[in-house]
Parts: C-alpha cells; structure tokens; sequence
C-alpha cells in the first residue's frame, strides 16, 4: 500500500444512513446537552418524507399572504442593488463589472420567478371563478 490510512468512501453506498460528517468532528463537540448537537443534531441528513427544520425557523408554517409580501420586499430589495451598483459604476465609484452583471441578473431572475407565480395565481383564481359561477 501507499502508506495512507484513508477512511472508507461511504457516501455513494446507498445503504448507508449515517451522516460522513460526523465521523469527522470530535466526538465532544457532537454529545451532551450543551454541544454542538444540541437539542437536535444539525448534521442530521432528513429522510425523503420529512422536512428539514433550518436554524432560526420556527415550528409554525408562515400564512403565504406574509411569504408573498417577503417575496415582494426581496425582489425590490434585488432591483434596488442592482440599480446601486449601476449608477455607482456610472458614476466612477469603485464598482466592478462583474457585480454589476451579477447583480442585474439576480434581479431579473427574481422578477421572472415572481412574475411566473404572479402569472400562476391568476390562472387558478380565474378557474376558480368558472368554477363556482
């Protein structure tokens, strides 16, 4: 052999459930009550049927009038970035292009997105109306 002591590659063996991650961490940092695992294990891998929970998230499911208006607040939020960075770099201040494209297309793929679900919600609430009339 080649003298290194390689791990065993067990990401590609679907057999197997176990996260790699933790074979890689002390084993400290991943027990008790007040390590790193916490009260639930981050590097937890989520089984096909369940929802991973992120940092920070709440077990309650937000109302998709208030996700609609966060979508609205991120799209403006992208196109006011975008135009910054524009009249920035018009202006000569120290902005690179490739920001400024970055930024123009983030906005732009934001806006198609919420354009599409925009476009989607008037074609079911126009079969709703046919529907029940």
């Amino acid at each position: 052999m080649s003298g290194f002591d390689l791990p065993p590659i067990t990401g590609f063996d679907t057999r197997f459930r176990q996260n790699p991650l933790t074979q890689l961490l002390p084993q400290e940092l991943l027990q008790g009550p007040e390590g790193l695992a916490g009260p639930q294990d981050p590097l937890k891998i989520p089984t096909p049927g369940e929802r991973a929970i992120r940092p920070g998230e709440v077990g309650q499911a937000k109302p998709f009038s208030g996700v609609l208006a966060d979508s609205l607040d991120q799209v403006a939020a992208l196109r006011a970035d975008a135009r910054d960075k524009v009249r920035g770099m018009v202006l000569g201040e120290d902005v690179e292009l490739h920001d400024v494209m970055i930024a123009g297309s983030k906005s732009e793929v934001a806006f198609n997105l919420l354009l599409e679900v925009r476009n989607k919600m008037v074609d079911a609430w126009e079969k709703l109306s046919r529907s029940s009339g």
